[in-house]
């Protein structure tokens, strides 16, 4: 009888312990917000996308949408507002509202903003409140 209430509360306690130990899958998120203005105009609906320098399979990739005053914040898809600590490679696109019905859209700022390997762009998530400076882009 006392091994099994043993073993019983061993199976218990693990999952627990696990679940505990990584946090039951949800990174601690930190508010993000920042400006971005391409040719020094606000870049009204462009999406900003935080890259992690260290990604891995289960990086989180924060997005927010530029809105028309130029400033967005950042969300963390499934997980909610804000974004994991830590160094990222920031992208930036700006299509068309109606671009789904375009065959080709064109996007409205530099390619070198949207990819990963060109793009100048980098900010650091601090734990607390991250109020970043703005991102000027330019042709």
């Amino acid at each position: 009888m006392i091994r099994f209430r043993f073993i019983g509360r061993s199976v218990l306690a693990v999952p627990l312990l696990f679940l505990v130990a990584c946090g039951g899958g949800k990174p601690k998120l930190h508010p993000v917000s920042g400006t971005v203005l391409f040719l020094n105009q606000p870049a009204d609906g462009a999406l900003v996308v935080f890259q992690p320098v260290q990604s891995g399979p289960e990086s989180a990739m924060p997005s927010g949408t530029v809105g028309a005053d130029g400033a967005f914040s950042l969300r963390t898809a499934q997980h909610g507002v804000g974004a994991p600590a830590g160094d990222y490679v920031v992208l930036v696109t700006w299509y068309p509202p109606n671009a789904r019905e375009l065959d080709k859209p064109a996007n409205k700022i530099p390619a070198r903003y949207g990819n990963p390997a060109e793009s100048p762009l980098r900010a650091t998530v601090n734990p607390g409140s991250n109020q970043l400076e703005p991102y000027r882009l330019t042709k």
